[in-house]
């Protein structure tokens, strides 16, 4: 009985972004199974391309001509069908392509190279050496040198290879033709794996030296040295044996050739180093704690059970509780997820469950390498990996009894992807919880708004933690309005107040974090005597002052140039840094406090593998006073000896031009605070703002979430924002200004004609087309239209959006505009 496969191939166009149906060879059919990795002869020239098998069907739905499968890449399918549904619910869901889907699951390291290969043809090859040299010489100069190359490499050249000779594709249709040579495809599937090989004697120490005296086998000093050494030393690795023997890998041959040792080959994982470390400390759980984990884990084997959302406050020992609830997940034989905002906060976290659980704790974060992630890949398969810690992408992570997904300090906006797809972590861990029975939870000092919206509708069964673990108050939070430090001619970054601080914290031998959210010497250079601004050549944005190479650096696209003395418009030499940035900071610290020991951490600081890790290691070893550094320090860090954190411009995001900017400003401003006082010393944290009086300002020195839920859910409500209504972004972008704008017009035009088909005829819940608030980047002029759900239905939007953006691309946009479609975006810049 005939077979069919309904299969999704690799390719990155939206023209692709199709289920192809294949005929399933014969030898193949008890083979093939759903989720397989295959080749596929693909287009007109048949190219062997890679595909996945998402369906395979006993008929043809439809009367078409169909091509073979020509192989299958592995012989265990490597996608199960969980998570085949997976790539067609994120498929769907975030409007984006089967291929962007996959790449998320698909392991690390695994890669398929397909080449054209050139070989003299059959009827060629039957000629004698002379009949061969006869008729070679009578063919064209440029035939003569394929064959010669065809000859020099054994029999077969890469196309590639022949690109030098001029007019080459032409040259290699007519001989192909004129059946002189063969051009067929090839390809070679590789698999980033690295392999350890082991000694072994063959036999017990006695039979060893009787069976090479029976079989009058001669054995140099060096071959008797390794038998000698592998009596005493049962398995040893191939390079520690030619280190410490001094032997070489020709001695070992020579002994495997006459069967008296073994080689066996094993799987190596590549383990990223951490030069982080802490012991290990026996906690005391609380009774908040204990009721949290208690109610995790009576629930975790019903069904349809709701995501818990823990809400406690910073240094409410959230940590523990995930590890508690873990453990007793592992008891059950299930495996645990634990999400991280991004690699700022892994070093700390890692290293306290590695001292808990050991070895079959893994890690899964951007600054891996390709090898690294795909060991982790293999080693959760095998089974070696039973807890993994990293950031989003972690969550597809290929676990076969998964029983728990933790995401912590779930508010954080790194959670949602800016590359497709455009997805957010917590839906689909939303999603999968539901679909497989998984507990999820998700925990945050200060969960985002949406969020807290849904568990206050009872979509999450939200768990409070009021109180420190260690029982101590949170640190107090003194307001500093910088408009006052001026009127008394404080000038400086710093208020007396904080300087003062300052001064107290080092004099008793404590630790001081300084906040700021930005990095870099300045927010921006000018002139002041004309006003002229150092603007990116690419972007629509002023570049950051960096003092040590004095140069403007744009944080979007990486763009710098050198800072002139003089004006490039008026010529005159006014020219001077804005603003204030974490260089900065660190430069007037070191001028008012002599001799103070200061660590920066921000994105240039920890760029380098590594660095990260050493500056928290530094500064945990009490080598320096002051750690400086953005909004990574608000993500989870434990310093027991800080006592002082400085928030230098709290007001700085609140003025931001984003409906979240408020959210934001509470949550980092009880985030950071959070940092002080984590041990037995009370903390305390001096708030620096120019809006004393602004609600987010307000609330968050009260630590006073619940009264700014109320206060900004309201405006929420007014506007029709999250969560009352979904958001659509479509951004219209290319080097073109005309070109992008006239695009953009396209698209808005189309949507109102398929719109007033269908009867709709009130536009309010389009806004735009109009620039984007951040107009260009990287030499892209940018156009945004924005979408509301608001009186109309979320999937028919999708729907319409999703036609004339996927399906109707080429007749809707220009080949040289890209379009990029956001569900719910982060922010609208």
């Amino acid at each position: 009985m005939d077979r069919y496969a309904k299969v999704v191939v690799r390719s990155n166009t939206v023209h692709t972004d199709n289920l192809f149906t294949y005929k399933v060879p014969e030898f193949l059919i008890e083979e093939l199974k759903e989720g397989h990795r295959v080749l596929v002869p693909f287009g007109r020239g048949n190219k062997p391309v890679e595909a996945f098998v998402f369906e395979i069907i006993n008929y043809l739905e439809e009367d078409i001509k169909t091509k073979e499968i020509v192989d299958v890449l592995d012989e265990e399918p490597i996608f199960r069908s969980e998570e085949l549904d997976l790539v067609k619910w994120m498929k769907n869901r975030y409007l984006c392509t089967y291929i962007d889907c996959i790449n998320l699951i698909y392991p690390k390291g695994y890669k398929l190279n397909n080449y054209k290969v050139a070989t003299i043809s059959d009827d060629l090859k039957k000629l004698n050496d002379t009949q061969l040299k006869e008729f070679i010489i009578n063919l064209d100069e440029k035939y003569q040198q394929v064959i010669e190359l065809i000859e020099k490499n054994k029999g077969k050249v890469k196309v590639e290879k022949l690109k030098f000779i001029p007019n080459i594709n032409n040259i290699l249709d007519r001989m192909n033709k004129n059946n002189i040579i063969s051009l067929h495809w090839e390809y070679k599937d590789h698999k980033n794996e690295k392999k350890v090989c082991y000694l072994a004697l063959t036999m017990e120490d006695e039979e060893i030296d009787e069976y090479v005296k029976a079989n009058k086998i001669n054995l140099g000093s060096k071959q008797k040295e390794i038998i000698n050494f592998l009596k005493y030393n049962k398995d040893v690795e191939i390079n520690d044996a030619m280190e410490i023997l001094n032997v070489s890998k020709k001695s070992i041959t020579s002994l495997h050739d006459k069967k008296l040792i073994t080689l066996r080959l094993e799987d190596y994982y590549r383990n990223p180093e951490s030069i982080y470390t802490s012991s290990y400390k026996e906690i005391n759980l609380n009774e908040e704690q204990r009721y949290a984990i208690n109610k995790i884990t009576s629930e975790m084997f019903d069904e349809n059970k709701k995501p818990y959302m823990i809400h406690g406050v910073t240094g409410s020992g959230k940590t523990e509780v995930y590890m508690e609830v873990i453990d007793y997940a592992l008891n059950q034989g299930l495996d645990s997820i634990v999400l991280v905002p991004e690699i700022a906060l892994t070093p700390q976290t890692i290293d306290r469950f590695k001292n808990r659980f050991g070895d079959i704790v893994g890690v899964f974060h951007s600054q891996l390498s390709e090898g690294q992630k795909h060991d982790v890949y293999k080693a959760i398969k095998a089974g070696k990996v039973r807890i993994l810690i990293g950031a989003r992408s972690a969550l597809f992570a290929p676990f076969n009894s998964l029983g728990v997904i933790i995401i912590d300090e779930f508010h954080e906006t790194s959670y949602k992807s800016e590359k497709n797809p455009k997805f957010s972590a917590i839906e689909v861990a939303k999603y999968m919880a539901l679909k497989k029975d998984v507990s999820l939870v998700l925990g945050s000092a200060t969960p985002s708004i949406d969020e807290y919206y849904k568990a206050k509708q009872d979509e999450y069964k939200l768990i409070e933690i009021k109180s420190r673990a260690n029982k101590k108050p949170l640190p107090k939070i003194e307001v500093v309005d910088m408009k006052n430090e001026l009127n008394v001619g404080n000038k400086s970054i710093f208020s007396f107040r904080l300087q003062q601080e300052i001064k107290e914290a080092i004099k008793n031998k404590n630790q001081v974090i300084l906040f700021l959210n930005r990095r870099g010497y300045a927010s921006f250079v000018s002139c002041r005597k004309c006003g002229y601004v150092f603007q990116c050549d690419n972007c629509d944005i002023s570049l950051t002052y960096h003092k040590r190479n004095n140069v403007g650096r744009c944080h979007y696209c990486g763009y710098e140039k050198e800072i002139p003395k003089e004006c490039p418009d008026c010529g005159s030499t006014y020219v001077k840094p804005f603003g204030v940035g974490t260089q900065k900071i660190e430069e007037e610290l070191k001028d008012i406090f002599e001799d103070i020991k200061v660590l920066r951490m921000d994105k240039d600081t920890t760029s380098k593998k590594g660095s990260l890790e050493e500056i928290l290691n530094k500064f945990k070893n009490q080598e320096a006073q002051v750690l400086i550094g953005t909004q990574m320090l608000s993500k989870g860090l434990d310093f027991e000896n800080v006592t002082l954190v400085g928030i230098l411009s709290a007001d700085m995001i609140l003025n931001f031009p984003d409906f979240k900017s408020f959210e934001t400003t509470f949550q980092l401003v009880t985030q950071v605070s959070g940092r002080a006082g984590r041990s037995d010393k009370e903390g305390i944290v001096i708030l620096q703002t120019y809006d004393t009086d602004h609600y987010a300002i307000r609330r968050a020195i009260n630590y006073d979430y619940e009264g700014f839920f109320d206060d900004e859910i309201k405006i929420r409500k007014v506007f029709g924002y999250a969560p009352f209504n979904n958001m659509i972004s479509v951004v219209i972008s290319g080097a073109n200004e005309n070109l992008v704008k006239q695009n953009a017009q396209n698209m808005y035009d189309s949507i109102i004609y398929l719109l007033q088909n269908r009867g709709i005829n009130n536009f309010e819940f389009i806004l735009g087309p109009n620039p984007c608030s951040i107009s260009k980047i990287n030499q892209n002029y940018r156009w945004q239209i924005l979408f509301k759900d608001d009186n109309i239905e979320i999937n028919l939007l999708k729907g319409i959006i999703k036609y004339i953006c996927i399906t109707k691309r080429d007749v809707v946009f220009n080949k040289d505009v890209n379009v990029s479609i956001d569900i719910n975006p982060n922010n609208v810049l």
